[in-house]
């Protein structure tokens, strides 16, 4: 979405979204059409779509809402309304958000369809139309740190006992995306003292995930972005026995009967996540076993970014980097960490202060959290990594 962009742009972007959904299922589709009723008044369509079969032209009308807040009935009954008085054969209210439960109640009955964001987002995947994405909230976060107060902090990075480790080339505010995401988790809770008994719970949570790296994020108001747990891509074999041992440490011969494979079989599996950095391998009573590096957090653990500093849209000033990590990838995280699913997600820009640094032949950028006045090593290898295409 662009700088700014108002609740009306992106509306339309989710009515366009749609008409190229259907056109993409095969109906002839358009977007913002003005149609009579029967009963002389005229309606405003978000999108209008035909499908002409030999023997009938099907019609459907759809309403496009992009909103974060729940989608109340009244809504649904607007739309029963329009299908009646148009004669069309279906009504569909589309909305990045959800329906109230008083909403699917009143479209009961009717020739009515609902589709959430989560519904939307399986229907994009099913038609393969991936470089669109849901619209989704875009916020920054203002910067605290005045920019000479993180200069001087990067500047005292690179005093050495034996002289400077090099000199400040340039500099520049960079805005990094993270992700911050709405969702239902399942986690597992051990009840009572003398006979433990575990309980699965579904719980809501909102959680943050660098777009860039895909890492599990919290933010701590001392020390900014902590980085909690990262994932590289793991095939199906290998996320299973991820999700198992999430549970525990286990021998080979244990984890493969949970797999139902041989013993080789989950050897390899599990030397492939050591070999990614996910889990590790340790000896106990001349025993072998493996367990994963870093235990999966607790979703209701995680902060989000700070609500007081945050503003809509994007930072006007500044570099913007570009979120790398589709809502395929991320759905694929959130599966794998609590077999969760997203409800909705948004997308916030955290302001560091990068400089680029040079030291004889090396070159590299060091970054201050402009909230935190703390230079992020992190982020600056991230930024390292990308240093001949940030224009500064």
């Amino acid at each position: 979405m662009g700088e700014g962009m108002s609740s009306y742009e992106k509306g339309l972007e989710l009515e366009e979204l749609i008409t190229r959904l259907f056109k993409a299922k095969g109906y002839d589709a358009r977007h913002n059409v003005k149609l009579v009723g029967r009963s002389g008044v005229e309606h405003q369509i978000d999108v209008y779509a035909e499908y002409k079969a030999p023997l009938h032209t099907s019609k459907i009308i759809i309403e496009c809402k992009s909103y974060d807040k729940p989608i109340e009935k009244d809504i649904v009954i607007k739309l029963i309304h329009e299908v009646q008085d148009l004669g069309v054969d279906r009504g569909i209210l589309v909305t990045t958000s959800y329906f109230t439960p008083d909403a699917v109640s009143t479209a009961e009955g009717y020739n009515i369809d609902l589709w959430d964001g989560a519904k939307l987002r399986e229907l994009l995947k099913e038609i393969r139309i991936e470089e669109i994405h849901v619209p989704a909230n875009i916020f920054y976060i203002k910067p605290i740190t005045p920019i000479d107060e993180a200069m001087k902090t990067v500047d005292k990075s690179i005093k050495g006992i034996f002289g400077r480790k090099g000199s400040i080339e340039s500099s520049s505010v960079i805005f990094h995306p993270y992700y911050e995401l709405n969702i239902d988790a399942r986690i597992y809770e051990a009840k009572g003292v003398i006979r433990r008994k575990v309980e699965e719970k579904i719980v809501s949570a909102t959680i943050l995930v660098d777009s860039i790296t895909g890492e599990l994020c919290s933010y701590d108001p001392k020390d900014g972005i902590v980085r909690l747990i990262g994932v590289p891509t793991l095939s199906e074999e290998e996320a299973r026995a991820f999700r198992i041992l999430g549970g525990g440490s286990l021998t080979v011969s244990a984890l493969a009967s949970l797999l139902s494979c041989s013993t080789a079989k989950a050897r390899k599996i599990v030397q492939g996540l050591v070999a990614k950095g996910v889990a590790e391998m340790f000896r106990v009573r001349q025993q072998t076993l493996y367990r994963l590096k870093t235990k999966i957090p607790d979703p209701l653990s995680i902060k989000p970014l700070p609500l007081n500093l945050r503003v809509g849209g994007e930072p006007r000033e500044g570099v913007k980097i570009t979120p790398m990590l589709s809502l395929k990838n991320l759905e694929s995280l959130v599966n794998l960490l609590w077999e969760g699913e997203i409800k909705s997600y948004k997308t916030v820009f955290y302001p560091y202060l990068a400089c680029k640094i040079v030291e004889g032949e090396k070159k590299h950028i060091k970054a201050t959290d402009m909230l935190t006045n703390k230079i992020d090593e992190k982020i600056s290898r991230i930024f390292t990594a990308l240093y001949s295409q940030l224009p500064f």
